[in-house]
């Protein structure tokens, strides 16, 4: 079965009822993991999944609340001694992820984050896309934080995730009549909400990234008003959706 999973649906604020930002993508047996900011790896075992299982991320831009959870992924896989990791791990993300990684090697010393039985692989994406096994993903630039949106078809519907954003005509056209989107909500504004939704036609628009209390009721009246007719919500840790 194919799922979506908010893992974090928080901030860089610190909150019990939420994590930062991540999302993760269940493609029958192919599990990706869209983001990883801090607090999201205990979300993750909560939703069944050890970190060993992982083998790949995509890192939507380098803000510390959608990176900052690699650094105890990647130590968790080379010395925890219940589940270390064996298989490899591919990271995937804009130009300058190269860096980020090596980084990190560098602080803390590459045996810390690595091990010789696996590797860590890391792949900086040049256009608006890339595979993993047999799917495509786009990963298009949406302006202004050098992020990317993450959009990706599944048994014949859209899918699509946008990381940071703001409203513009770039995210209209990400968004445009996809079956499910998940959006940064916490750098727009009610009212960009409501234009996006009418806007770009999602059927079912998940607010995420939230640095405020949503009236998704209100919203959804709103967009109605003007011509919408799909559905809008409020995300929370841990809520799923079939894909």
């Amino acid at each position: 079965m194919s799922s979506m999973v908010l893992l974090g649906t928080g901030t860089c604020q610190i909150e019990s009822e939420r994590r930062a930002s991540s999302v993760l993508i269940q493609l029958d047996d192919l599990h990706v993991l869209f983001d990883c900011g801090h607090g999201v790896l205990q979300r993750l075992l909560e939703a069944g999944i050890q970190h060993d299982a992982l083998n790949h991320i995509v890192v939507s831009h380098f803000h510390p609340d959608h990176v900052s959870d690699l650094i105890p992924l990647l130590h968790a896989g080379a010395w925890s001694r219940r589940d270390p990791r064996t298989t490899d791990l591919h990271i995937y993300g804009p130009i300058g992820l190269q860096r980020i990684i090596g980084g990190f090697k560098e602080v803390f010393g590459e045996s810390a984050l690595q091990q010789p039985a696996y590797e860590v692989l890391v792949h900086e994406v040049h256009g608006e896309g890339f595979s993993i096994d047999e799917y495509a993903f786009d990963f298009v630039s949406l302006p202004p934080a050098g992020n990317h949106g993450l959009r990706f078809m599944c048994g014949g519907k859209r899918y699509a995730i946008t990381g940071d954003s703001n409203f513009h005509e770039h995210e209209i056209a990400f968004l445009h009549k996809v079956d499910l989107a998940i959006i940064d909500s916490g750098h727009l504004e009610d009212d960009e909400i409501v234009q996006l939704a009418v806007a770009s036609q999602a059927k079912t628009i998940v607010c995420s990234h939230l640095y405020r209390e949503i009236d998704a009721p209100k919203l959804q009246s709103l967009a109605e008003k003007m011509g919408y007719k799909g559905t809008i919500l409020v995300g929370r840790d841990l809520m799923s959706f079939v894909l």
